[in-house]
C-alpha cells in the first residue's frame, strides 16, 4: 500500500473514531457537549499545523472540552470502590530490577528509526548506575502480565500498541517502580533528579492545554519509588476497568483523564502527584529547532534547566543547512551534547 494511501485510511480511520466519540459524548451527556468536545479537537489540529500555538479561544475550547469529557469519565468510569482499591496487592520488589529506567519500541531497537537509537543511547549515557531496560513485542511478557481479555482485545486489535503501552509502562511502575521515558526523548544530563521523588514525571505548570493533564504531568514520562508504587497500581486499575467495559477510546489521551479522575476521587494519588516539582521547562524546544542551523549558545540556553527533549520519529529533518549542520544533524552524528 502506497504511503499516499496508508495516510488516507488512517484519516478516514481517525474521522470515524471522533464521530463515534462525539455520539458517545452526546449519549452520556447532552449534544451542546459533545460539539464542544468536539470542536476541541478540531483546535488541536489547528494547533499541530501552526506550530502548536495556543491562541486564546483555543486555549478557552481546550478548557471547556476537559470540563465536558471529566464529566464525561466520572458518570462512565465508576467501578473502581474503595473496596478495590484496599484490595490491590503490592507485590514484593524485585532487585533485579529496583530503580530501573524502562523503554520500549516493541519493533526492536534494531528495528528502530536513526533518532530512537540516539535517544536511547543519550539515556544509557547518562542514566548512572540505573540499569536500562528496553521492553519489545518479544519480551514484553517476561515482565509483566496481562488478563486474557487484555491480550484478545490487542491481538483483536480493539487496544492499539499505543494504548497497550498506557498500559505497560502503568503496570511496570506498579510492579517494580523505577521511570519510564518513552524512546524519543533525548538526555542531555544525569538521570538521577527522576528517582529522587515519591512519583515524578515532566511537569511545566498551565504550560499547554491540549491535554487535561495542563503541564502538571505527561504520561510519556513517568517514575515511583518502590515505596510509592501503589499510586501506580490504582491508575492501573482505573485502566483496566476503562478496557473492561469499553471497546473504544473516546479520546486519544484519555489516560490523562482518568489520572485526573483518580486524582479526584482518591486523596493519596493526588497528594503523590501534588508534590511532584516543576522541572524540564524546555522539554518541547528541542524539537521546534531540530531543522536549523546548529547555534552552540542557543543550545546551552535550551540546556538551562532542562536535561530531556520529548522529540518525534515521525518527521523527517535536514541534516545540514546552508552547508552547516542543523540541531538534528548534531543530534544524529553523536555530536549534540
Amino acid at each position: 500500500m502506497s504511503i499516499k494511501h496508508r495516510n488516507l485510511k488512517r484519516i478516514l480511520h481517525r474521522v470515524k473514531e471522533e464521530l463515534g466519540s462525539t455520539i458517545e459524548v452526546a449519549r452520556v451527556l447532552n449534544i451542546q457537549s459533545a460539539f464542544a468536545t468536539f470542536r476541541g479537537k478540531v483546535d488541536i489540529q489547528i494547533m499541530v499545523h501552526n506550530g502548536h500555538i495556543e491562541y486564546p479561544w483555543i486555549k478557552k475550547h481546550l478548557l471547556k472540552k476537559h470540563e465536558i469529557l471529566n464529566a464525561y469519565f466520572a458518570k462512565t468510569c465508576t467501578g473502581i470502590t474503595n473496596e478495590v482499591i484496599q484490595a490491590i496487592n503490592i507485590p514484593k520488589q524485585n532487585e533485579n530490577y529496583k530503580d530501573c529506567i524502562w523503554i520500549c519500541w516493541w519493533q526492536g531497537l534494531e528495528n528502530a528509526p536513526e533518532v530512537v537509537k540516539r535517544c536511547v543511547e543519550s539515556i544509557r549515557i547518562h542514566a548512572g548506575e540505573h540499569k536500562v531496560v528496553i521492553i519489545t513485542d518479544r519480551n514484553y511478557l517476561d515482565f509483566v502480565k496481562f488478563p486474557e481479555w487484555i491480550e484478545e482485545k490487542y491481538h483483536k486489535g480493539i487496544i492499539t500498541k499505543t494504548h497497550l503501552s498506557d498500559l505497560l509502562r502503568i503496570t511496570l511502575l506498579a510492579q517494580y517502580g523505577g521511570v519510564w521515558l518513552d524512546s524519543t526523548f533525548y538526555c542531555s544530563s544525569n538521570l538521577e533528579s527522576c528517582f529522587n521523588s515519591g512519583i515524578w514525571s515532566i511537569k511545566r505548570p498551565d504550560y499547554r492545554h491540549v491535554s487535561v493533564a495542563c503541564g502538571e504531568f505527561a504520561n510519556y514520562s513517568f517514575g515511583c519509588t518502590s515505596e510509592y508504587r501503589k499510586v501506580f497500581a490504582i491508575l492501573r486499575e482505573y485502566l483496566l476497568d476503562y478496557w473492561k467495559n469499553f471497546d473504544y477510546m473516546i479520546d486519544y489521551l484519555f489516560l490523562d483523564y482518568l489520572i485526573v479522575l483518580a486524582r479526584r476521587q482518591n486523596n493519596y494519588v493526588n497528594k503523590a502527584f501534588s508534590e511532584i516539582a516543576p522541572n524540564n521547562k524546555n522539554c518541547d524546544e528541542l524539537l521546534k529547532k531540530l531543522d536549523r542551523e546548529y547555534d552552540s549558545e542557543e543550545w546551552e540556553k535550551l540546556k538551562d534547566g532542562t536535561g530531556l527533549f520529548k522529540l518525534t520519529w515521525k518527521m523527517e529533518y535536514p541534516v545540514l543547512v546552508n552547508g552547516e549542520k542543523t540541531f538534528y544533524g548534531k543530534l544524529i552524528s553523536g555530536e549534540l551534547a
